[in-house]
């Protein structure tokens, strides 16, 4: 079971949930440092975009919103108490009910990639999909930042497609 999985039905009421956290793979998902003779390609964690607006269980849309907008953002992205991202709410589910629960206009369960997955992939799964970013986390599913499309395809040396960067 991943650990965003595990943290879910934590937050459920479920109180024997269990993870496997394995070894070395771990660490280079989690993009910590390694020994190597050259930086490799891009990956996902070298194209982190700062300001994300984060949420807890529990934090009524209305003030998740306002936060959001006053940051000039259209996307919250919800946690647990150890940062695991449990869904997210953007676009015109930010435009809910003020004193609606997060968790009931969050979307559960979002796409999320590794720091140590390659640009390359992340454009071609992007931009296919009409997708604009992607959620990078650790390998136990704690929010580490956003990758937008048209940073990966910047990095990359790629134009952009449009002004959306789709």
């Amino acid at each position: 079971m991943s650990p965003r999985a595990a943290a879910r039905l934590e937050t459920l009421g479920f109180d024997k949930v269990y993870d496997y956290v394995p070894g070395k793979s771990d660490w280079i998902a989690a993009g910590l440092p390694t020994v190597r003779q050259s930086p490799g390609p891009p990956t996902a964690g070298m194209t982190l975009r700062a300001g994300d607006i984060v949420s807890h269980l529990g934090e009524r849309l209305g003030d998740a919103a306002r936060r959001a907008r006053a940051e000039g953002k259209d996307e919250v992205i919800v946690v647990d108490d150890r940062h695991v991202v449990l869904g997210r709410v953007r676009g015109a589910a930010l435009d809910g009910g003020p004193a609606t629960l997060i968790e009931d206009a969050m979307r559960p369960g979002p796409a999320t990639v590794r720091p140590d997955t390659l640009l390359e992939t992340i454009v071609a799964s992007l931009g296919g999909a009409g997708v604009a970013s992607t959620l990078v986390t650790d390998p136990d599913g704690r929010f580490i930042g956003t990758v937008y499309l048209e940073d990966a395809r910047g990095r990359l040396g790629q134009p952009r497609a449009d002004a959306a960067g789709r």
